[in-house]
């Protein structure tokens, strides 16, 4: 019987991370993961902005994500020798008069001053967007390239952990009084990070995730020489050689991983107010985000298997919310230190049964 500290199931941005930590941490680290899965940290956009919505909202917990992202992935680039962090920033053009004065009320209400400044629109941008020569810029805005970066986690992590490409199956995995099973594995604790198939987990499902399909296009703009991300309504990020990635839907039914034809309309509608050039589809991607009720990640023990641990639920923000929340997840598992109570699954304990 092979032995580790702790199986990891699933290796989409969730389980990467935490895995890496848990190797950082010195723990041995099986990761099991099923290919023949879509992915929906795969075709994710992978953004990063510490301030979002219409109205301007902070990121929660944005002063302690963002104080420490760029070198938490600027050292993750150098430690698994690829690049894959984009800290390009993000500027949303004005519409006009009245919606340059209240997004400057925005930024005084809500004290945003350290994350968006109102600029003029730089040359580019001003040559390829239908907008005024006025926006607010959030300079530690970006996105993570996250093929780049889970094809240099999984090559990292079958290097310095133990790493299976196998459909993980209920039915071959046990509870022992000091450990868990799987097959011809043995670990101290199992840690489920599987994204929206965890609806499917028997252990897990009872929590309130609300999961959200989301679908992009990936296309071609012609002399695109914008190096920011511009939102206006929809995101466009530039991926290099006048490649954009467009963004993003929203749809709480029909939850699978086929591209639809109402998303590709309602994208090209947004992108032909926004340009003035044509964007020229050159691909089309869909995923299932595995939001929650609450907005908040999953993270923490069981209520009734103190071995089995869940790590999901990071949604549309994961690619900020996923260092901090493994950091404190690893500690918590080892050193008992405390997780968020708003991210604890200890807030839902009583939907347990």
């Amino acid at each position: 019987m092979k032995k580790t500290d702790f199986l990891v199931v699933g290796s989409g941005l969730a389980g990467s991370v935490l895995a890496l930590e848990m190797l950082r941490a010195g723990c041995t680290v099986r990761v099991l993961t099923d290919s023949s899965l879509p992915s929906s940290s795969r075709v994710a956009g992978g953004l990063i902005n510490p301030v979002t919505g219409k109205y301007l909202a902070k990121t929660w917990l944005a002063d302690t994500l963002f104080s420490t992202l760029e070198t938490y992935y600027k050292e993750l680039e150098n430690r698994l020798s690829a690049s894959f962090y984009h800290p390009t920033g993000l500027f949303r053009p004005f519409t006009g008069e009245e919606h340059r004065r209240s997004s400057q009320a925005q930024i005084i209400k809500h004290a945003l001053e350290d994350y968006v400044e109102i600029r003029l629109a730089d040359e580019a941008v001003s040559a390829g967007f239908n907008s005024g020569p006025e926006g607010m810029y959030s300079p530690a805005a970006g996105w993570l390239d996250m093929p780049v970066f889970l094809d240099a986690a999984a090559r990292y992590l079958q290097g310095e952990a133990e790493w299976a490409d196998t459909t993980f199956d209920f039915e071959e995995f046990s509870i022992q009084a000091d450990g868990v099973k799987f097959r011809d594995w043995e670990a101290s604790r199992v840690v489920f990070c599987e994204g929206f198939y965890a609806l499917n987990n028997p252990y897990f499902r009872w929590l309130p995730f609300n999961p959200v399909k989301g679908e992009t296009l990936l296309g071609v703009i012609e002399d695109y020489g914008v190096s920011t991300i511009v939102n206006q309504g929809k995101w466009i990020i530039p991926l290099g050689d006048n490649r954009v990635r467009l963004g993003a839907t929203y749809s709480w039914h029909e939850l699978d991983f086929e591209a639809t034809a109402r998303a590709r309309e309602e994208l090209l509608a947004v992108a032909g107010k926004m340009l003035r050039k044509p964007f020229r589809v050159t691909g089309q991607q869909a995923g299932v985000r595995p939001a929650t009720k609450d907005r908040r990640p999953f993270v923490g023990r069981h209520p009734g298997q103190p071995l089995l641990y869940i790590f999901n639920g990071l949604g549309a923000k994961g690619v900020s919310l996923a260092p901090h929340f493994a950091k404190q997840l690893v500690q918590n598992i080892l050193h008992d230190e405390l997780i968020h109570p708003e991210a604890n699954i200890e807030r839902f304990y009583t939907l347990y049964s």
